[in-house]
């Protein structure tokens, strides 16, 4: 009997001990102060994945009001898990358009080399459908929950890096004054300054290419291009996509194409009707739309070195000011949901050891980056093949798959889209 007491006893001081370790590791993880450098699609996302860990968040936007450049982003599979997650799936949707198909055209003739259902087909696969929609739409639902989440955010200054003499303690400076934090996540996009200062050894590289970008009306345009689909023009080295950017009856148009060494100072720049016909010929069918045009904006193709390392001592990297790459997948927005989503689970999963939690972020990041980065740059050499027959060759392998093996056009690429962290 007195056996069993003992045995009774150990038991009950075990589920105490055990208990007391989880209360231990909820009080860790409800006092960890956060600092989110910019109010982008990472930041915020950030924010929101790390106040669900009872993080005590703040976010600093250097500009002085919520701004997202860019237009229209495509949200594939891995993308929605993540805004699932926040319980953002359903605002999304509704602000959005789910296109219906994929379709390939030649741009010398603009006949199609082939299209692709996937409304359904990506349903059924992924057990979401693709969602386009304007970028500002998708940082404004963010921000909205953010507010909900009595999250701060400040405007109108910039938040900057502050090394200590040895090089150990990494903090804020924020209008003069010095801001100590446990965790400080960068999400300040491609021209990061906290990238450049903390993390010199990784560069930004312009390739010799640009990319303009203009929205219009649907009811202006020819059928081709307001049906609710995606649209992919190959041309002789270029190619220009379109889709909707959510219920507002407006087209993306994005316009790539190299540029022989020549290449833009500015992130960004507005030119004239005028100036992108010189630069980019386009077809008469949609030279008679382009009165419509309101803004032509004109960007550098930018990306990053793949880094060593997004974490230095209580720093850690994500979205674009971790890894710019190459935007041939469309997974802009969906990396950077991806590293928020990556961020607040590897540092759940190591409550009591900070750096040991960033460090696994990194590891498992940097490995992803390196996979997208691969297929980015190989579908950047098949859209903008110069030689005619090596496009024709190109056309007549889509064409095939498209017909005769649709599903393998999405099975090689199962390990994006089916991702969940």
């Amino acid at each position: 009997m007195l056996k069993l007491k003992n045995v009774t006893k150990g038991a009950k001081e075990t589920i105490g001990t055990i208990r007391l370790k989880k209360d231990f590791r909820r009080n860790k993880l409800l006092n960890l102060k956060v600092a989110i450098i910019g109010a982008g699609i990472s930041g915020l996302s950030a924010a929101l994945l790390l106040k669900k860990l009872k993080c005590d968040v703040t976010v600093f936007e250097k500009n002085k009001y919520l701004r997202s450049e860019g237009a229209g982003i495509q949200i594939t599979s891995n993308g929605s898990f993540v805004l699932k997650k926040l319980g953002l799936d359903k605002p999304v949707i509704r602000a959005g358009i789910k296109p219906n198909n994929l379709c390939l055209f030649d741009e010398d003739d603009f006949k199609c080399i082939g299209s692709l259902e996937i409304l359904e087909r990506l349903k059924g696969r992924y057990g979401r459908s693709f969602i386009t929609l304007n970028r500002s739409l998708l940082v404004k639902i963010l921000f909205e929950k953010v507010k909900q989440e009595k999250i701060q955010v400040k405007f109108g200054s910039r938040a900057l890096p502050l090394v200590g003499e040895d090089g150990n303690n990494i903090s804020i400076s924020y209008n003069g004054k010095k801001i100590n934090k446990d965790l400080i996540v960068v999400a300040d996009g491609v021209g990061s300054s906290w990238k450049k200062t903390i993390f010199r050894e990784i560069k930004n590289r312009s390739i010799s290419q640009c990319a303009y970008r203009f929205v219009l009306n649907n009811t202006k345009l020819p059928a081709i291009f307001s049906d609710n689909n995606i649209n992919l023009f190959f041309g002789k080295g270029r190619h220009f996509v379109t889709y909707p950017t959510g219920n507002n009856g407006m087209i993306n148009f994005v316009f790539c194409k190299r540029e022989s060494g020549k290449m833009i100072n500015d992130w960004k720049e507005k030119v004239s009707k005028q100036q992108f016909l010189n630069d980019f010929e386009i077809d008469e069918s949609l030279q008679i739309c382009l009165p419509g045009i309101k803004n032509i904006y004109r960007w550098p193709v930018i990306e990053s070195e793949i880094p060593i390392t997004l974490q230095k001592k209580n720093v850690v990297m994500v979205g674009d000011a971790a890894h710019a790459m190459l935007p041939y997948m469309a997974q802009g927005a969906n990396k950077a949901l991806e590293d928020s989503w990556e961020l607040s689970k590897c540092i759940k999963e190591f409550p009591l050891d900070l750096s040991k939690g960033l460090s696994r972020y990194s590891k498992k990041r940097i490995r992803r980056i390196r996979q997208l980065d691969k297929i980015s740059n190989f579908n950047e050499k098949a859209y903008h093949l110069e030689q005619k027959i090596l496009r024709r060759t190109f056309f007549v392998f889509l064409r095939l798959i498209t017909v005769f093996s649709p599903n393998f056009f999405f099975k090689r690429l199962d390990w994006i889209y089916k991702h969940e962290g």
